[in-house]
């Protein structure tokens, strides 16, 4: 009796003791899956419902994305993107251009609103420029709303730059030329990217004047064995540049750019540099050259102070160079003053076996000659002397002379 009286509490004991133990640890599990109040989501789709309708007015949106990355381009290539802004509102809605870094166009519009539900078209056009020391490119154009939430959207385009076409070598230099010949040298444009046409170049654009047409460039393809010996190159044209005669003396340079024809019409920037000498140039004791722009003066003679009891005489050589050395002739033009002032032309003189010619300027004060001062500022003009000269570049030379005659 004693013995089924204990197995009989043992199992009870057992079977509470279960039942608490699976009650435990289910009730976490029903907890954490415990089912929302349906009035609490009810009230927050009602809420979400009053905040929809109390929208009235324009609602701006761009379809798809503010930013377009457009991945390579070439240098200074030109491309095109299309955003289209939707107006998602319930009154019409007006958009406007803002600040932009490149060229940005509205699709035409029925009128100068866009009714709730219908869209408009924003084409940027850009080039490919970089942004800092980088080789990415970004621009952007604003476009000014009268949605109230939305006042300004930014469009923008990017990407990263590539430069295919590339010159050899980016700089022509033609120093100490004579403004009296002609030159002609030669460069080399490669393409780095295989397409299916050969490089070409399509537009030569001087970017400052030619000056009276100077200078003349052509192109010629180069053969498949000039190509392979520049690595990596897959075709590439040879760039003649011929310059008349005719270039004022002094430095020059002339940036040319070259669009060509391949995708996104790479352009390169070509330097044409260097200096002319003038086929006429003076020298002897007292002259310093000292030629301004936009000047004819060449040079000064400075002469040490002269007694008007005395006579006084000196020379220059005038040195001609360049195709029409032998052909140049002299004549005097102008003496300031030519009360005190004589001057006489010797004959040519070949030296260095014909290189050059000299003309000997021989400048006399005779004895005699009244008190001047001309030695420039405060102690008078400079005196001058001005020959004309059958060269077809050079019209004539114009020397200062600073001199003074005194007691």
């Amino acid at each position: 009796m004693r013995l089924v009286t204990v197995l009989a509490l043992a199992i009870l004991t057992g079977s509470i003791a279960g039942m608490l133990h699976s009650q435990w640890n289910l009730s976490g599990i029903r907890e954490q899956f415990r089912p929302t109040n349906p009035g609490s989501v009810a009230q927050f789709i009602g809420q979400l419902e009053q905040q929809i309708v109390e929208v009235d007015g324009p609602v701006a949106v761009v379809v798809g994305s503010t930013e377009y990355d457009f991945g390579t381009m070439e240098r200074r290539g030109v491309r095109t993107h299309t955003f289209v802004i939707r107006n998602d509102g319930n009154k019409p809605l007006t958009l406007e251009k803002g600040e932009t870094t490149c060229k940005c166009t509205l699709s035409s519009l029925a009128s100068d609103e866009i009714a709730p539900g219908e869209s408009v078209e924003v084409r940027l056009e850009w080039t490919a420029r970089e942004v800092g020391p980088t080789l990415q490119f970004a621009q952007t154009a604003d476009i000014i709303t009268n949605d109230p939430n939305n006042r300004t959207i930014q469009l923008v385009v990017k990407g990263q730059i590539v430069q295919s076409v590339m010159p050899r070598p980016d700089v022509l230099t033609m120093n100490g030329l004579s403004s009296g010949e002609d030159i002609t040298v030669k460069g080399k444009i490669f393409a780095y990217k295989e397409v299916e046409q050969p490089l070409e170049i399509v537009e030569v654009l001087f970017l400052e004047e030619n000056p009276d047409n100077l200078i003349d460039i052509s192109f010629s393809e180069l053969s498949a064995e000039q190509v392979k010996k520049e690595p990596r190159a897959y075709s590439g044209v040879e760039m003649t540049v011929t310059l008349a005669a005719g270039l004022p003396p002094g430095a020059f340079s002339f940036p040319v750019r070259l669009t060509t024809n391949l995708p996104d019409a790479p352009k390169v920037d070509v330097f044409l540099n260097g200096s002319v000498d003038s086929d006429i140039t003076v020298f002897g004791k007292g002259y310093r050259a000292a030629r301004e722009p936009g000047s004819q003066h060449i040079g000064t003679l400075d002469l040490k102070p002269i007694a008007s009891d005395e006579s006084f005489e000196t020379s220059i050589n005038l040195v001609v160079k360049g195709a029409y050395k032998e052909k140049v002739e002299f004549n005097i033009k102008e003496i300031d003053p030519e009360s005190h002032i004589q001057l006489s032309l010797g004959s040519p003189v070949a030296i260095g076996n014909g290189r050059t010619f000299h003309h000997k300027l021989t400048i006399k004060i005779p004895e005699g000659t009244k008190q001047i001062s001309r030695r420039g500022g405060n102690l008078g003009t400079p005196a001058r002397i001005v020959l004309g000269t059958s060269h077809p570049f050079v019209n004539e030379v114009s020397i200062e002379v600073l001199m003074s005659i005194t007691k």
